[in-house]
C-alpha cells in the first residue's frame, strides 16, 4: 500500500540510441497511445482520481512518483501508482536542445468509460501549450523531427500520428490552407499520417533541413494539391 505523499520508485532498463538533440525548451509530454498498466476493478466504485508529481528521466521513463492527491477508493492507490510508473513520455528538453530529467504533474481519473485502463493526463494543462508547440515545430530541423518521431512511434506504434507533436503539425498545415481560402481539412487529416512517415524518411538524408517549411509542408502540398 502506498500512502499519500509517499514516493514510489521503479527502475527501468535504458533505451539505447536516443540522441541528445531536439528543438526546445519543452516540458515532458505524455505519449497518450502508449500502453500503461491496468487496474483490477473488482466490485469497487470507478470514481475519483490520483494526482502525482512524476519524475521523468531523459529517455521518457517515469522514475519516481510522489502522490499529492487521492480522491479515489484508497485501495486503488498502489495500482494507480503503477499506471503512472508505466506511463511513457517524450522527455523534457532544455534551452540547448538536450533531453533532461524533469518533474511533471499527472492525473489519472477512474471512470466507467475507461474501466480497467485509465489514461494519464496533465494535471495542470498549460493554456499556452499549443502555441508553444507550434513555435517549437517551426524551429525543428529534420534531425529534431526524426528523434521525436521515432521515440513516439516506438511507444505509440500505429497511433503515432495522433500524438501531440504530429497532431499540432497537421493542425498548423490545415489552418494554413483554411486561411488561404481552401477548405480541405478532411483531405489534410487523411493525408497527414503518410506525409509524416514520408517526412521521417526524407529527413534521414537531410538532417539539417527545416522540418516544417522544407519537408512536411511541401510533402503535404503534393498530397493535397490546390
Amino acid at each position: 500500500m502506498f500512502s499519500i505523499a509517499r514516493a514510489a520508485t521503479l527502475a527501468f532498463a535504458l533505451i539505447p540510441g536516443l540522441v541528445a538533440a531536439q528543438a526546445g525548451p519543452a516540458d515532458p509530454q505524455i505519449i497518450v497511445a502508449a500502453s500503461t498498466a491496468k487496474v483490477n476493478v473488482g466490485s469497487r466504485k470507478l470514481a475519483g482520481h490520483i494526482i502525482a508529481t512524476v519524475r521523468v528521466d531523459d529517455e521518457g521513463r517515469a522514475r519516481d512518483v510522489q502522490v499529492t492527491e487521492l480522491t479515489a477508493d484508497p485501495s486503488f492507490e498502489a495500482q494507480l501508482v503503477k499506471v503512472l510508473l508505466s506511463t511513457r513520455f517524450r522527455p523534457a528538453i532544455d534551452d540547448a536542445g538536450k533531453p533532461i530529467e524533469a518533474n511533471t504533474d499527472v492525473k489519472v481519473e477512474l471512470r466507467a468509460s475507461t474501466a480497467s485502463e485509465p489514461k494519464p493526463s496533465a494535471a495542470r494543462p498549460d493554456p499556452q501549450l499549443t502555441d508553444k508547440e507550434k513555435a517549437r515545430i517551426r524551429r525543428m530541423t529534420c534531425a529534431d523531427f526524426r528523434w521525436e518521431w521515432e521515440l513516439l512511434r516506438d511507444a505509440a506504434d500505429e497511433a503515432v500520428a495522433t500524438e501531440f507533436m504530429p497532431r499540432i503539425a497537421t493542425t498548423m498545415y490545415a489552418t494554413s490552407r483554411t486561411e488561404a481560402g481552401e477548405y480541405v481539412d478532411a483531405k489534410v487529416w487523411k493525408a497527414a499520417p503518410k506525409a509524416l512517415r514520408e517526412s521521417a524518411e526524407r529527413c534521414e538524408d537531410s538532417s539539417q533541413a527545416a522540418f516544417w517549411q522544407d519537408t512536411f509542408k511541401p510533402i503535404m502540398d503534393e498530397a493535397v494539391p490546390k
